[in-house]
C-alpha cells in the first residue's frame, strides 16, 4: 500500500508541474528518404511557437490538417508542409501539441527542429511524450507497455492482441476484477468488524464463487500470454546430413544466394542465420552443417551445433533425399528427432524430379515432397509453414505484455488460490490480506491500488442512516 501511495504522490507532483514545465519537441519518424517526416510539438507554448513558424498568426483550427509554409528566424522558405493542431486536453499527451507533416529526408525535418528549438521549445527525451499522455490520463500503464510491444512486435497474431490492449481490452477486464476484489474484501471485512449485524447468509458463497470465476480468468490470461509470447522469437531450424539440398532450401526461402551450394560434403561447417517474414511472422532460419560421422574437428564442431540448434529450435524442417536410400546419418538424425518434445517437426524429401530410391514411410512425422529446382516450391514451402504459424484468435483472447505484468498476474493468482482455500475455513482475516496483496499485484499493471475505494465499497454495504 506504501508503494501505492507514494506512486499517487509522485503523480499527483507531476500534474502540479505541469504549468512549469517546457513545450518539448522532436522528429517522431525515422531520419531516411521517406515521403514525409513528422515534427512533433507539444505543451503549453506548441501553438505560439507554431506561428512562429508560420510566420502568420492565422487561427489553426484544432484537428484541421492545414498546407502552410514553414520559415526560418530570417523568413526563409523552409518547407511547404501539413500542420495539425490538436488544442488540450483532446491530444495524444494531453497538453497543446502540433504536428508538422514535412516533405521526408532529414534535412527539411531536422531544420524545422532547429527552428523550434530557436523560439523556446526543449528537444524531448525518449518516452517523454508517452510519459507526458500517462501523467494527464490519456494513457494508462497497460496501453503504455502495449505501446512499446507493438513497436519491436515481431509476430502479426501478438499485434492482434497488442491492439486489443490498446483499445481498452485487458484494462477493462483488470478492473472489473479490481471492482470484485474490493467488493469482496468489503464484504469480508464487515464480517470481522460488524459480527453482530445481520448479513446475508450466502454472502461469503458468493464471494467464494465470484474467486473461483476471477481464478479462471487469470488463467486464460497467463496460458495464452504464453502462448503467444513464444511466437515472438521464432527460430526455424533446417536439418539433414550432407548433400541432401539445406542450403538451397534456405536461398529459396530468402530468395538469394545466401549460402554456397556445392555437391561437396562438408560444404557448410557453421550455422547460417537469416531473418524471414512469412505471413507476417519474422522467423530466424538457421541453416546447419550436414549431419555425418566426420573426422574433421572442425565439421565435428560444427555438426555437433547442428543439434544445439536444433534443440533450441521452435520449428525443424528435416530435410532427406527421396533420390538415395536411407544412410546410417539420415537414421541417427530420425533417432534424434524421436528425443525432442513440443517442436514443430516437418519432414522435407528432396528432389522428387529425381527416381524416387528412398521409400522410407517416416512414420509420427508429417511429409511434404518437393524439388528445389521447380519454381513453385518456395511458395508452397512458405504456405506450409505459414500454416503452423497461424491460430484463430478467439474474441475473448488476452495477453499481457511483458514479463513483469506476467509475474505480476501469476502472483495475483497464486493469492486468489490462497484466499479460495481459506475462505471456506472462515479464515476472514487472512482470506482479507491474501486479496489485498493480489488487489496490490494487480495495480501495478493498471493503476495504483486506492484504500478509499474500499473503504466505499464498504460502507455501501450499509443501508442508508447506518
Amino acid at each position: 500500500m506504501q508503494d501505492s501511495n507514494n506512486f499517487n504522490k509522485k503523480l499527483e507532483n507531476l500534474k502540479d508541474c505541469n504549468d512549469f514545465e517546457p513545450t518539448i519537441v522532436a522528429i517522431s519518424t525515422a531520419l531516411s528518404k521517406s515521403a514525409i517526416s513528422i515534427v512533433r510539438m507539444s505543451g503549453n507554448k506548441a501553438l505560439e511557437i507554431a506561428y512562429k513558424l508560420l510566420n502568420s498568426k492565422t487561427p489553426l483550427s484544432p484537428r484541421v490538417a492545414t498546407l502552410r509554409n514553414i520559415y526560418d528566424e530570417k523568413n526563409e522558405l523552409i518547407d511547404n508542409a501539413i500542420i495539425i493542431y490538436f488544442k488540450a486536453p483532446k491530444s495524444y499527451t494531453g497538453e497543446d501539441l502540433v504536428e508538422i507533416q514535412s516533405h521526408g529526408g532529414s534535412i527539411i525535418a531536422n531544420d524545422i527542429l532547429k527552428m523550434c528549438l530557436f523560439y523556446g521549445a526543449t528537444l524531448a527525451e525518449p518516452g517523454e511524450f508517452s510519459k507526458r499522455a500517462l501523467k494527464n490520463g490519456k494513457l494508462d500503464l497497460i496501453k503504455l507497455d502495449s505501446i512499446i510491444s507493438l513497436i519491436n512486435s515481431k509476430n502479426a497474431n501478438f499485434r492482434a492482441l497488442l491492439t486489443r490492449n490498446l483499445c481498452g481490452k485487458l484494462e477493462s477486464n483488470l478492473e472489473s476484477v479490481r471492482v470484485k476484489l474490493l467488493e469482496i474484501i468489503a464484504q469480508i471485512e464487515v464480517n470481522i468488524d460488524y459480527a453482530e449485524e445481520e448479513l446475508d447468509s450466502n454472502i461469503l458463497n458468493i464471494s467464494l464463487k465470484n474467486l473461483q470465476n476471477i481464478e479462471s480468468n487469470f488463467k486464460n490470461i497467463i496460458d495464452s500470454t504464453t502462448k503467444y509470447n513464444k511466437l515472438q522469437n521464432l527460430n526455424l531450424c533446417i536439418l539433414g546430413r550432407p548433400n541432401v539440398g539445406k542450403s538451397s532450401i534456405l536461398n529459396m526461402l530468402l530468395n538469394e544466394n545466401r549460402a554456397i551450394v556445392s555437391d561437396i560434403a562438408g560444404t557448410t561447417r557453421d550455422a547460417i542465420s537469416e531473418y524471414i517474414d512469412i505471413c507476417g511472422n519474422l522467423i530466424k532460419i538457421i541453416d546447419t552443417a550436414g549431419i555425418r560421422d566426420s573426422k574433421d574437428s572442425i565439421e565435428s564442431q560444427g555438426i555437433q551445433k547442428s543439434f544445439e540448434f536444433a534443440n533450441k529450435s521452435d520449428i525443424l524442417l528435416c530435410i532427406f533425399d527421396i533420390s538415395s536410400e536411407m544412410t546410417k546419418d539420415d537414421f541417427k538424425i530420425l533417432e534424434f528427432l524421436d528425443s525432442l518434445h513440443d517442436k514443430f517437426i516437418l519432414i522435407i524429401l528432396n528432389k522428387v524430379d529425381l527416381e524416387h530410391k528412398n521409400t522410407y514411410e517416416f512414420p509420427n512425422f508429417e511429409v511434404l515432397k518437393i524439388s528445389t529446382k521447380e519454381a513453385s516450391c518456395a511458395n508452397i514451402l512458405k504456405d506450409k509453414i505459414s500454416q503452423i504459424l497461424t491460430f484463430n484468435i478467439d474474441k475473448d483472447t488476452l495477453i499481457l505484455t511483458n514479463h513483469t505484468q506476467k509475474l505480476l498476474l501469476e502472483s495475483a493468482l497464486q493469492n486468489i488460490q490462497t484466499a479460495i482455500t481459506l475462505l471456506p475455513t472462515n479464515a476472514l482475516e487472512l482470506t482479507s490480506l491474501e486479496l489485498t496483496n493480489a488487489l496490490q499485484n494487480i495495480s501495478q499493471i493498471t493503476k495504483p491500488y486506492n484504500v478509499e475505494e474500499m473503504l466505499d465499497s464498504m460502507f455501501s454495504q450499509f443501508c442508508v442512516g447506518k
